[in-house]
């Protein structure tokens, strides 16, 4: 039987979302109760949670708070007697699994027009990888960044995920993986400067530099690749 808290996190409707928000003690309370110690439960709850959240960003933050409450929930698991199962372990494998694959499908919704038919033109080539560098990213990939930052914020994800994300967006290097690593820094930078040393951060930093300046981006991209970098040198040169 899925817990009755899965069934409300899984509605559609703008109610079930404002539950969560508008009480949330009394929900984690209530949750507290539920059956969430069958790992099939717990597996649904961790896919509905992300799903919610990433559905309705402007509740990121609570999700990302009712993720850290949940990160407790831990048991033996039924299929393997030397393992246990845990929410966060759980929430971390699905966190993963959904950063690779909206990676993979914003560069699929991109590629896919330009492989309709073979280019000769090299300057029509060139034109083609420009649109692409450039192009915006999904409402869906935006969203699903801003939770796993949130998730970060809440102590929920290591500095370890954030590292991880940050060296796939900069290596893909498109228009939908700055823009999306844009967001994440401007959310996450001052909390992942404590726990990173300054020259990785400063590396970083260095190659979204460059990119705004020698990349040749849109000028909309190239806009918010500066206001990125700036506002790091912003804080660091703020006294404290």
């Amino acid at each position: 039987m899925i817990p009755t808290h899965v069934v409300l996190l899984g509605a559609a409707s703008h109610e079930s979302v404002s539950c969560v928000t508008a009480n949330f003690q009394a929900f984690v309370t209530d949750l507290s109760h539920e059956d969430l110690d069958v790992e099939e439960n717990l597996q649904e709850m961790v896919e509905l949670i992300f799903k919610r959240a990433v559905k309705k960003p402007e509740s990121a933050a609570v999700f990302a708070e009712l993720c850290q409450h949940l990160s407790e929930v831990e048991f033996q698991s039924l299929s393997d007697w030397s393992a246990s199962v845990s929410f966060r372990s759980l929430l971390v494998k699905h966190c993963q699994a959904e950063f690779m694959k909206n990676l993979d499908k914003e560069g699929i919704r991109q590629e896919s027009w330009s492989c309709l038919k073979p280019v000769q033109d090299v300057r029509v080539t060139d034109r083609l990888r420009e649109e692409q560098q450039n192009t915006k990213p999904s409402g869906r990939f935006l969203n699903m960044l801003r939770f796993i930052g949130q998730l970060f914020l809440s102590k929920v994800l290591a500095e370890k995920s954030m590292h991880c994300c940050i060296r796939r967006l900069l290596q893909k290097g498109d228009g939908p993986s700055l823009e999306g690593l844009c967001q994440l820094l401007q959310m996450i930078q001052q909390d992942l400067e404590v726990v990173t040393e300054k020259e990785l951060m400063d590396t970083y930093y260095n190659q979204l530099d460059h990119i705004a300046e020698k990349g040749k981006r849109a000028p909309r991209l190239s806009l918010l690749l500066r206001e990125t970098v700036d506002a790091r040198k912003m804080a660091y040169s703020t006294p404290h």
